[in-house]
């Protein structure tokens, strides 16, 4: 028992546990894999912000990766013909991607198929127990952040950012 005695902590460590090996959160559509489709959606979301396109460095922030990640990963959706990648107009520095006509069907599906599983979970669980769901997340989200935050003050206030 990795909690010792507590049968309460036990169970919630092997729900988490089974809900991660579910993967019910990945997206793979069309034989392209989860991080590809979250990609396509960063893409899709920088274009809504800039009409020029996502940038390389805006797409690394938002999925927190490094560059050269996000560029292996741009190459792949290039080669599946998802995106185009072209070099800034007004800072020839900056590269700026843009969803193809059929990156953009595939990222309508996704977003589709996400929420067609939570529909179908909403209607598992009904109006109440998907609002105590909900509830108890967003709970356990604060929790989490606080401790993050206690952490990056702690690593910030000893010099150690960055490990």
């Amino acid at each position: 028992m990795i909690m010792g005695d507590d049968p309460v902590a036990q169970r919630l460590i092997e729900a988490v546990h089974r809900f991660r090996r579910a993967e019910w959160h990945k997206m793979a559509i069309n034989g392209w894999s989860n991080s590809e489709i979250k990609m396509l959606m960063c893409i899709q979301w920088g274009c809504t912000q800039d009409e020029r396109g996502s940038s390389v460095s805006s797409l690394s922030s938002m999925m927190q990766v490094t560059s050269p990640t996000i560029t292996q990963l741009i190459k792949s959706l290039e080669r599946g013909e998802l995106v185009t990648r072209y070099n800034d107009q007004e800072d020839r520095r900056v590269v700026r991607v843009k969803l193809t006509e059929k990156g953009k069907a595939v990222t309508k599906q996704a977003r589709e198929d996400m929420t067609s599983r939570f529909k179908d979970l909403y209607a598992h669980l009904g109006k109440e127990k998907t609002e105590q769901l909900a509830s108890l997340l967003e709970q356990v989200y604060e929790h989490l952040e606080a401790h993050l935050q206690e952490k990056r003050d702690i690593d910030r206030e000893s010099g150690d950012e960055g490990r």
